[in-house]
Order: C-alpha cells, then sequence, then structure tokens
C-alpha cells in the first residue's frame, strides 16, 4: 500500500506543479493553432478547385463555341486561303500559353500571393488576299433638257414648210 500512496504523490506533485498547467496551456494553445490554420488552408484549397473550376468552365464553353464556329465554317463556302501548318501551331502555342498564363495568376492571387495580372498578348492581323470593292460610281450626269420652241421658232418653221409644198 505504501507503494500506492507513493506513486499517487508524485502524479499529484506533477499535475498540480505550476509549470505543468502553463505547459497544458502552451499545448492547447498551440493545437487551436495548428487546427485554424490547417482550416484555412482547407479553404484555401477548395478556393483553389472552385477557381480551377470555373477556369475550365469558361474554358470548355469558349472551346466548344470555337469548334462549332470552325465547324461551321468548314461547311460555309470560303473565300479565304487556308491558313498554313505553322500559323495553326503558333495560334495554339499562343493559347496554350496565355491560359497558362491566366491560370497561374489566378491560382496565386486567390492564395494571396502578389502577382500581376498577364500583359494581353498583341494580335498580329493576318493579311488576306481580297479585293478590295470598288468605288460606287457617281450617278450619271442628268441631261440637258431643251427649252421648248419660241412662237418665231414655229412661225419660221411653218413658213418654211409651205414653201416647200409650193415647190412639189
Amino acid at each position: 500500500m505504501e507503494k500506492i500512496k507513493g506513486q499517487a504523490s508524485r502524479v499529484s506533485e506533477l499535475v498540480f506543479a505550476a509549470d505543468t498547467a502553463a505547459t497544458y496551456q502552451r499545448a492547447l494553445v498551440l493545437t487551436l493553432n495548428i487546427l485554424r490554420e490547417t482550416a484555412v488552408l482547407l479553404w484555401l484549397a477548395i478556393c483553389l478547385v472552385f477557381v480551377g473550376g470555373e477556369w475550365f468552365w469558361k474554358n470548355s464553353i469558349s472551346l466548344g463555341r470555337r469548334g462549332r464556329d470552325w465547324y461551321n465554317d468548314l461547311q460555309a463556302p470560303s473565300t479565304e486561303e487556308p491558313k498554313s501548318a505553322t500559323a495553326i501551331g503558333q495560334s495554339a502555342l499562343t493559347a496554350i500559353g496565355t491560359s497558362t498564363e491566366t491560370l497561374l495568376y489566378k491560382a496565386k492571387q486567390q492564395l494571396g500571393i502578389d502577382a500581376e495580372p498577364p500583359a494581353p498578348k498583341p494580335v498580329t492581323p493576318t493579311v488576306t488576299a481580297t479585293p478590295e470593292p470598288a468605288a460606287p460610281t457617281p450617278p450619271p450626269a442628268p441631261q440637258a433638257i431643251a427649252a421648248p420652241p419660241t412662237a418665231e421658232a414655229l412661225s419660221t418653221d411653218s413658213e418654211g414648210s409651205e414653201d416647200d409644198d409650193s415647190e412639189l
């Protein structure tokens, strides 16, 4: 029984010691801090999933519309010359690069990292060999309207015609 009393005495000294309460208090505070920071990390991960989902949704819709437009353009007769494989490849690389830059910017923004938005790429216009529409032709100039004959002209004509009849 002495052994039990001795052990109980040592346990009570440890539990009720001044530094035991401080140690447990620090452990509790540290545990709460760990839980809070873990919750923030989980929230940021959820935000990242939402941002990625939104990006995927918008790009999927855009890709679908561009695909439909491309298919419709294939069926419509075209006067334009087809693009070269190099131009198509360059367009694809530009689109992939822009999408990647935008994704990284959005992810950094959600995670609270200072980042500048991606700079818009200058669009190089493609020159097509379509003839320019001709300038509209001006309307024809109005023709001069002859003045009606005067009374003198009529009388002169009628006198001359009488002479012509008499000669016959």
